[in-house]
C-alpha cells in the first residue's frame, strides 16, 4: 500500500518482472484500476495520468449528543449555564435564580445570597439602577432565554469597590450574532395581572445591537393583617390591637438598549442605557383599639390610608476597550451616569370612635417625600497576563454621588414643617486597586489590596462632614483535587456605606402609632469573611458545599424605640429606624446538588443553614439557627412537553429585637413547544393546595412586646406564551470590564427586612 505526494504522484519499486494490477482510491472518488506488465530487464514504467470519477453516497443521519456542565467553578466565582437548562426557554430570570448555587428565593420572592440580604445584582458585569431597589420585580420581567449565564461571585476581590457586598449575582446576557434573533412574550395571572415584552439582538458587520422592553401590571385583592402590642411598663395604655386589610396594584416597565462597535481588531466601543419606572399603589383600612391593664377601653378609632410610590431612573454607560497583540492584555476606560428617583406620598383619614385625654390622634394627614440620587463615575482598568500562568490587574476610580430628600406635609389641610425636611447627602469616593493571580499545576492563587477614601458632606438641620480611608485586603487560594473537583479557601474584608433608604430622615407616619425613618448619622460598617468551599461538577452530578464565618462590630441594624415628648414623657408611639448598633457573628453552611441521570430528567437542591449571634449595648441581643432549602425535579416528556415540580422551606429568621416565622412554597409548571420549538406555551401554579398563607413577626425589648400577622394570597395560576424568531451566525464582542458601583447598602425590597412588620 502506497500514499501519493501532495501533487498526486507516487512511485513504487517492483522486485521482479510480471503482470500487475494497481488499484487507486481517494475519498469522494470511485476506485480506479490499471493493469500493466513489467518486462524482464525493464528498469522503469510510467503509467501516465490515471483519471478517477467523482462519486457521492447518502449516509444515514448521525446525531451527536453532548451536554455542557450546568455549573462551573472558578477561583473566585461559580457560573450556572442557563443555555443548558431547558426551563430557561419559558421561565423568567427570578425563577431560574432559585436553582443557582448559594442563592435562595423565598415564597415572597425575596432573594438571599449565602443566606444574606447583603448582595448586589449586576448585568454584564455592571451594577444597574434597574436592580437597586426592587431586583425581584425586575428579574420577574426578564425572560430567562435572553440570559447566557448567571455568575455568583461570593468573595469579591480588590477590583470591586471596597464597600458593601458579601457577594455579587452577575447576569450575563446573550451576545448578538451575525444576523438577528428575537423573542416576544405575553403572560397573565388568575388575579388579573398581565405582562408582555420583546427582546431583539442583531449584528451587521462590526455593529451589534441588543434591546429589551418589558411591561408588567399586577394586583392583589384585599388581604387581612393584625397586630397586638403590650406595654410592659405602664397600666393606663397597656394593650393595643390593630386589625385591618389592604390591597395594592403595581405596574412597572423598563427598557434596555446596548450598542457595540468594533473599530478594529484591537479597539472596541460600547454604549448602553436603560430606563425604568414603577408605580405601586396601596389602600388599607385599620381599626385601632387601646385598653388599660384592667381591659377597659381607653380610645378607639378607624384609619384609612392611601399611598403611592413612584420610583425609577435612567442609566448611561460608555466603555472603550483597547487590547494588544498580547492575548488578554486590556486597557478599559469607562464612564457611567445614574439617576434614581424614589418618591412617596400618602394620605391618612381618621374616624374617632372613642376619645381619651391620654391620647389625641394626629388627625387627617397628607405627606409627600421627593428623594433621588445622582451618580457620576469614571474608571480606568488595566490587566496584563505574565508568563507561567500569572496575571496582574490595576485600576483607579472616582465616584460623585449626590442624594437629596425634600418633604412636604399637611395636617388637617394646614401645612407644617418637620425637622430635616430638606436633606442633602454628597459623597466623593476615590480608590485604587492592584491584584495578582497565579495558576501553577493544580494550585490557583489570587490576592489584592484596595485603597479607598471618602469625603462625606451632609446638609440638613444638623449639617456635618466626615472623611474615611480604608485599606481592604483579599486573598483566594484554590486546589484542583481532580479533573472535576476544586477546593477553595478565601478571605476578604468589606465595608459598606448606607444608601439613602437608610440615611433619609423622612418620617413615615402613615400609621401614627408605628412610625419609621432613616438615620443621617449612620457610619459605614466593616465586615470580615473567611470561607472554605468544595465543588465537584461533572456531566451528570454537581455538588457545591461551603462553610463561611463572618463578623461585623458596627453593623447597621433596624431597631425600635418608644418616642418621648419634649418634656421627657414616654408616648405610645413606636419609632423604627437604623443604627450602627450591632455586633454580628455568623457561621453559615451551604449545599447545592443536582443529578442528571439521563438527558430528559434532572433533580436539584439548593439550601443552607446558619447560626447568627446579634448583640447591642442598648437594644439587647438575639441568636439562633436559620435554615432554607429549595428543591425540584424537571422531566422532558415526548412530543415536546416538559414538566417541573419544585418547593421550598424557610425556617424562622431572627433580627436584633425579634424574629419572623417560617414559610414554605410549592410550584408546578407544564410547558409545550410548537412550530419546531419556536413557540412555547407555559401554564404554572404556585401553592396550588393553599388558598391563603400567613407570616408572623415578633418584636420585643424591655419596654414592650409586639406581634404582627400578615395574610396573603397563596394559590395563584400563571399563563405565558413566547415566540422566538430569527437566525444567528457569528459573535459580537463586548467590553470585558466596566464600572461596578457595589458600595451602597440599599433598602426597600432588596434588603428584605426594611419595613417588615409595619402596618
Amino acid at each position: 500500500m502506497l500514499a501519493c505526494d501532495t501533487n498526486g504522484k507516487f512511485t513504487a519499486t517492483l522486485k521482479s518482472a510480471g503482470k500487475y494490477v494497481a488499484t487507486i482510491q481517494s475519498v469522494g472518488m470511485a476506485p480506479a484500476t490499471r493493469t500493466f506488465t513489467l518486462k524482464e530487464g525493464q528498469k522503469e514504467l510510467n503509467l501516465g495520468k490515471i483519471y478517477m470519477a467523482e462519486v457521492s453516497e447518502h449516509l444515514k443521519e448521525v446525531t451527536v449528543t453532548a451536554q455542557k456542565p450546568l455549573v462551573k467553578a472558578e477561583i473566585d466565582k461559580i457560573t450556572y449555564n442557563l443555555e443548558e437548562d431547558l426551563e430557561a426557554l419559558t421561565n423568567n430570570a427570578l425563577e431560574m435564580l432559585r436553582k443557582v448555587p448559594m442563592v435562595t428565593v423565598d415564597g415572597e420572592d425575596k432573594i438571599q445570597l449565602k443566606g444574606s440580604d447583603n448582595f448586589k445584582v449586576y448585568v454584564n458585569g455592571k451594577p444597574s439602577n434597574l436592580m437597586t431597589n426592587n431586583p425581584s420585580e425586575v428579574l420577574k420581567s426578564m425572560p430567562a432565554n435572553t440570559i447566557k449565564n448567571i455568575e455568583v461571585i461570593t468573595d469579591p476581590g480588590a477590583k470591586y469597590d471596597a464597600e458593601g457586598v458579601g457577594g455579587i449575582i452577575n447576569i450575563i446576557t446573550k451576545s448578538a450574532l451575525q444576523g438577528y434573533t428575537g423573542t416576544v412574550s405575553a403572560s397573565a395571572t388568575d388575579k388579573g395581572g398581565v405582562g408582555g415584552g420583546a427582546y431583539v439582538s442583531l449584528k451587521v458587520g462590526k455593529f451589534g445591537l441588543t434591546g429589551n422592553y418589558n411591561y408588567n401590571y399586577d394586583r392583589n385583592p384585599y388581604t387581612d393583617s393584625e397586630s397586638y402590642r403590650e406595654d410592659l411598663n405602664r397600666d393606663d395604655m397597656k394593650y393595643l390591637s390593630q386589625t385591618g386589610r389592604s390591597k395594592n396594584t403595581y405596574n412597572m416597565q423598563y427598557g434596555y438598549l446596548e450598542g457595540s462597535y468594533e473599530i478594529d481588531t484591537l479597539n472596541l466601543l460600547s454604549v448602553s442605557g436603560n430606563l425604568f419606572s414603577g408605580k405601586p399603589k396601596s389602600k388599607s383600612e385599620w381599626h385601632e383599639w387601646m385598653r388599660d391593664a384592667a381591659m377597659a377601653d381607653v380610645y378607639e378609632f378607624k384609619r384609612l390610608t392611601r399611598s403611592e410610590n413612584t420610583f425609577g431612573g435612567g442609566e448611561f454607560n460608555m466603555d472603550y476597550q483597547h487590547s494588544t497583540s498580547l492575548k488578554d492584555e486590556l486597557l478599559t476606560v469607562s464612564y457611567k451616569f445614574n439617576y434614581s428617583p424614589d418618591n412617596s406620598m400618602y394620605t391618612t383619614e381618621l374616624e374617632e370612635l372613642l376619645s381619651s385625654p391620654l391620647y389625641t390622634p394626629r388627625g387627617n394627614e397628607w405627606k409627600k417625600n421627593t428623594a433621588s440620587t445622582k451618580e457620576h463615575t469614571g474608571q480606568v482598568d488595566y490587566t496584563r497576563p505574565l508568563p507561567k500562568g500569572q496575571n496582574v490587574e490595576a485600576g483607579v476610580k472616582y465616584i460623585l454621588r449626590q442624594s437629596q430628600s425634600e418633604t412636604e406635609a399637611k395636617m388637617n389641610d394646614i401645612p407644617y414643617t418637620e425637622p430635616n425636611s430638606n436633606f442633602k447627602h454628597t459623597q466623593h469616593i476615590y480608590s485604587a486597586y492592584a491584584s495578582y493571580s497565579l495558576k501553577w499545576k493544580k494550585f490557583g492563587f489570587k490576592a489584592g489590596v484596595r485603597a479607598e477614601g471618602t469625603h462625606l458632606d451632609v446638609k440638613s438641620d444638623n449639617s456635618f462632614d466626615k472623611d474615611f480611608f480604608n485599606l481592604v485586603p483579599s486573598a483566594n487560594l484554590s486546589y484542583q483535587l481532580g479533573g472535576s473537583q476544586t477546593l477553595r479557601l478565601t478571605y476578604n474584608m468589606r465595608i459598606q456605606r448606607p444608601g439613602i433608604w437608610y440615611l433619609n430622615p423622612y418620617v413615615d407616619q402613615a400609621d401614627p402609632l408605628n412610625v419609621s425613618s432613616g438615620n443621617p448619622d449612620l457610619d459605614a460598617e466593616k465586615n470580615h469573611n473567611v470561607s472554605l468551599n468544595y465543588s465537584m461538577f461533572t456531566q451528570k452530578f454537581n455538588l457545591n458545599a461551603s462553610v463561611n464565618y463572618s463578623f461585623v462590630n458596627n453593623g447597621i441594624e433596624q431597631y425600635i424605640y418608644r418616642e418621648v415628648t419634649p418634656e421627657g414623657e414616654e408616648t405610645n408611639v413606636l419609632h423604627r429606624t437604623y443604627g450602627n448598633i450591632a455586633k454580628n457573628h455568623q457561621v453559615r453552611f451551604y449545599l447545592y446538588g443536582s443529578w442528571n441521570p439521563v438527558s430528559q430528567f434532572r433533580i436539584y437542591m439548593n439550601g443552607g443553614v446558619d447560626y447568627r449571634d446579634l448583640s447591642s449595648q442598648n437594644y439587647g441581643s438575639n441568636s439562633g439557627w436559620t435554615g432554607r432549602v429549595f428543591a425540584g425535579a424537571q422531566y422532558s416528556l415526548p412530543h415536546d412537553f416538559r414538566i417541573n415540580l419544585n418547593g421550598g422551606y424557610f425556617s424562622k429568621r431572627i433580627s436584633l429585637q425579634g424574629e419572623y416565622s417560617s414559610m414554605f412554597f410549592t410550584g408546578i409548571t407544564l410547558n409545550k413547544d410548537f412550530l419546531k420549538k419556536k413557540l412555547t406555551v407555559s401554564v404554572s401554579a404556585r401553592d396550588p393546595f393553599w388558598k391563603h398563607k400567613e407570616m408572623t413577626s415578633y418584636t420585643r425589648d424591655a419596654n414592650f412586646y409586639q406581634e404582627s400577622v400578615n395574610h396573603w394570597i397563596g394559590r395563584s395560576f400563571y399563563f405565558r406564551v413566547s415566540y422566538r424568531f430569527g437566525e444567528m451566525k457569528g459573535g459580537i464582542k463586548k467590553v470585558r470590564r466596566g464600572i461596578s458601583n457595589d458600595d451602597v447598602k440599599s433598602g426597600g425590597n432588596e434588603g428584605g427586612s426594611a419595613g417588615e412588620g409595619q402596618q
